[in-house]
């Protein structure tokens, strides 16, 4: 079929939050109307494109992938060649043709990890080689257990809570010239303030605003499902690594913007529109992470 019975999707400068949850929610595979776009193929025109950040790139595979699992073939056109180069180093032309997401060639650029599918057979393997990585890449001396923990609770709470129809996906890139480590994990499922209140309302009790629900999901013991990895410290775990390292955590769910900064400040606000997932990026701080022999030395006084 011509082009002009496909649907293309313009991928613009996101230039805050809002305007890209806006732009996921207004390009979403359930706004598409097949009377108008009857054509299988879905165009990415990347021409008003000028920069993608990391915790860009998790969100946008999300969405390709909603429509690839509709059955929609998907294309990119018209991309500026800071933003080809960029797209090549970590092989995105290979995911967006479906082929195997988890089994990518090393990356051209050693600051960045491929895009990684968020299989529940493989939630240890990711975080993991995160931390190999990057310790072998950039940081010998240091540990990075810290993003290794983190990534493993964030891509176990995926399984456990999103109800997403789809994968989630996790990308991490090291921006050497902010000292910062930039991971995100994204899903399209229900939400987190969401799935908070389902569950409240399942046992009696009453609902509650999405704040105070994003705000209750990081209670220690506090789980909306029991699983033997899953006992309400996942959060907590998170949250300790990341004040430990003087680092930030943005996260957005539903309606909510909550944003733990470096110095330990929280930062709240609610968005215009209603994000229908998660995204969770954390910015690992990287002159704070601790040696390999002081780790070590911790856990052996734990011991």
């Amino acid at each position: 079929m011509s082009k002009d019975n496909a649907k293309t999707i313009s991928v613009i400068g996101f230039n805050s939050i809002e305007s890209h949850v806006n732009w996921l929610n207004s390009n979403r595979v359930n706004k598409l109307d097949r009377r108008l776009y009857p054509s299988r193929i879905i165009y990415f025109d990347f021409q008003r494109c000028r920069i993608l950040k990391p915790y860009h790139i998790a969100p946008l595979a999300c969405l390709i992938h909603e429509y690839q699992a509709k059955g929609f073939i998907v294309k990119l056109v018209n991309i500026p060649v800071i933003i080809k180069a960029y797209l090549e180093s970590f092989h995105f032309d290979q995911f967006c043709n479906k082929e195997d997401i988890n089994n990518f060639p090393a990356p051209t650029d050693p600051k960045t990890l491929p895009l990684w599918r968020i299989e529940q057979t493989a939630t240890s393997i990711y975080p993991k080689k995160a931390q190999e990585y990057f310790e072998n890449n950039h940081f010998d001396e240091k540990s990075l257990f810290a993003l290794s923990l983190s990534l493993a609770e964030l891509m176990n709470n995926v399984f456990d809570h999103s109800e997403s129809k789809i994968p989630g996906y996790t990308f991490t890139q090291y921006n050497s010239s902010k000292n910062q480590i930039i991971t995100c994990v994204c899903d399209f499922g229900i939400g987190i303030p969401h799935k908070v209140n389902y569950y409240l309302k399942q046992i009696g009790e009453p609902t509650i605003d999405n704040l105070t629900a994003l705000i209750k999901s990081f209670e220690i013991h506090f789980s909306t499902l029991s699983k033997p990895h899953n006992r309400g410290f996942g959060w907590d775990n998170i949250f300790s690594n990341i004040k430990g390292l003087k680092s930030q955590m943005l996260i957005v769910s539903n309606n909510v913007l909550y944003w733990l900064l470096n110095n330990g400040e929280i930062k709240t606000s609610f968005l215009k529109s209603n994000f229908h997932g998660t995204s969770v990026v954390i910015y690992l701080d990287s002159r704070n992470l601790p040696k390999k022999e002081e780790e070590l030395t911790d856990e052996l006084i734990i011991l």
